[in-house]
C-alpha cells in the first residue's frame, strides 16, 4: 500500500506548495515583465509571463481521485474511465499480477498558441526563433475581417511538462510520467501545418466529414461539452471550438480569441494522436498501460489556461466554453492575443506488488 500512501501524501502537500509559491510570485512577475521583448509596436511585441507550476496551476483539476472504485474530491470523470476496484496485469515473466485500480488527473503538457512566430509566452515572453515574421498571425475573425476569409493563423508550441515529476510528487505511482521538461514541437519550421493543402497529409479522410450532416452533428458535441463531456465518437468535432479538419494551425471559422486559440490547440492534439505521439490513457484497456490510438480521445484532456490570465473553476474540457470558470470572458486583453494552457490528462493505474 506504499504507492497509495504516496498518492494521499502528494495531494496533502499541494497547499504547502501554493503557500511557498505565493511568496515568490510577485518577484517572478516583475522579472518576467522586464524580460519581455519590445521590438516593433506594443501590439507586435513578444509578451509573456514565466509559468510557475505551483501557483499558476489550478489544482482542482487533479480531482476526482478514485481508489478501488471509491471516488474522492470534486468534479467527475468521463464515462470512458474505468472504475473497476481490482485489476490484473502481466507481471514478471508474464505471470498475471492482481492489483487495485487508481485513477486521477495529472498536468502533462504546456500548449502555447502564439500570434508572433517564434515567441514563447510561458518562458517570460522570449523570442526563441527569428526569421519567421511571414508566419505571424493575421488575427482576422470570421465576419469581421476580410483576412478571416483567407486564413486565421496562429503558431503552436508544445512542451512536455510533467508537473508531478518536476515537483517530485506521487513518486510511488507506476503511471506517473517520469520525463522532464522538454520543448517537443514548434510549428514555425513545419511547412505541413502552415498550409491547409499540406495538412491534408495527416487527414485524408477529411472530405468525408465536410458534409452538412457531419457538421450538424458537431452541434450535439458542443452541447455535450458545455454540459458534461465531449463525445469521443464524434472525433472530427471539437465542440463549440469548431471542426478539427484540416489538421494545421489555421482556423478559418473562428469568431473570437478563445475559439481561435483553442481550436488550433485541438487540431494539434488530434494530429499528435494520428502520428502516434499522443497515447490513449483512459479506458478499460489502458489500466495496465497507455497505448497508441490514431483517433484522439477528447475526454482524456482538461485545459487549464494560465496566460494571459489564469482561469479557475470546474475543469474545462475539449470543446467547452469557459462558462463554469472565472473569468468567463472569451477575449484576451488588447495586445495580448496569445494563450498558454496547461494540459491535464486522465490517468488509470493498476497498483500491484509484482
Amino acid at each position: 500500500m506504499r504507492p497509495l500512501a504516496c498518492l494521499l501524501l502528494g495531494v496533502a502537500v499541494l497547499d504547502v506548495l501554493l503557500v511557498r509559491a505565493q511568496q515568490t510570485d510577485t518577484a517572478a512577475s516583475a522579472a518576467t515583465s522586464a524580460s519581455s521583448i519590445s521590438g516593433g509596436t506594443s501590439a507586435d511585441a513578444c509578451h509573456g509571463q514565466t509559468f510557475n507550476p505551483a501557483s499558476d496551476s489550478d489544482w482542482n483539476d487533479i480531482f476526482p481521485i478514485t481508489v478501488m472504485g471509491a471516488s474522492g474530491g470534486p468534479n467527475s470523470d468521463p464515462p470512458l474511465m474505468d472504475y473497476s476496484p481490482v485489476c490484473v496485469c502481466p507481471g514478471i515473466f508474464g505471470i498475471p499480477s492482481p492489483g487495485i485500480t487508481v485513477t486521477y488527473w495529472q498536468p502533462m503538457y504546456i500548449a502555447e498558441i502564439q500570434k508572433i512566430a517564434g515567441c514563447s509566452s510561458s518562458l517570460g515572453g522570449r523570442q526563441l526563433l527569428s526569421g519567421y515574421d511571414g508566419l505571424n498571425s493575421e488575427q482576422g475573425f470570421f465576419g469581421s475581417s476580410k483576412e478571416a476569409t483567407q486564413s486565421t493563423r496562429m503558431q503552436f508550441h508544445w512542451y512536455e511538462y510533467p508537473v508531478f515529476s518536476l515537483l517530485d510528487m506521487l513518486r510511488g505511482l507506476v503511471c506517473r510520467s517520469g520525463d522532464g521538461f522538454n520543448l517537443a514541437y514548434m510549428s514555425e519550421p513545419d511547412p505541413t501545418v502552415q498550409d491547409d493543402v499540406w495538412a491534408g497529409i495527416y487527414d485524408p479522410e477529411a472530405g468525408l466529414f465536410a458534409t452538412l450532416v457531419a457538421q450538424a452533428a458537431c452541434a450535439v458535441d458542443s452541447v455535450a461539452a458545455d454540459v458534461d463531456f465531449p463525445l469521443d465518437p464524434l472525433f472530427w468535432c471539437s465542440g463549440t471550438w469548431g471542426s478539427i479538419y484540416p489538421l494545421g494551425v489555421t482556423a478559418n471559422q473562428a469568431i473570437d480569441t478563445f475559439q481561435l486559440n483553442h481550436l488550433v490547440m485541438a487540431k494539434f492534439l488530434a494530429r499528435q494522436a494520428r502520428l502516434g505521439l499522443a497515447w490513449q490513457t483512459i479506458g478499460p484497456d489502458t489500466v495496465c498501460g497507455a497505448h497508441a490510438n490514431p483517433i484522439w480521445i477528447k475526454s482524456e484532456y482538461r485545459v487549464n489556461q494560465v496566460y494571459p490570465f489564469s482561469r479557475r473553476g470546474a475543469p474545462l474540457v475539449i470543446g467547452a466554453q469557459p462558462i463554469k470558470q472565472q473569468p468567463t470572458m472569451i477575449t484576451n486583453q488588447p495586445g495580448l492575443d496569445d494563450t498558454v494552457n496547461l494540459i491535464w490528462q486522465g490517468q488509470e493505474c493498476c497498483i500491484r506488488s509484482y
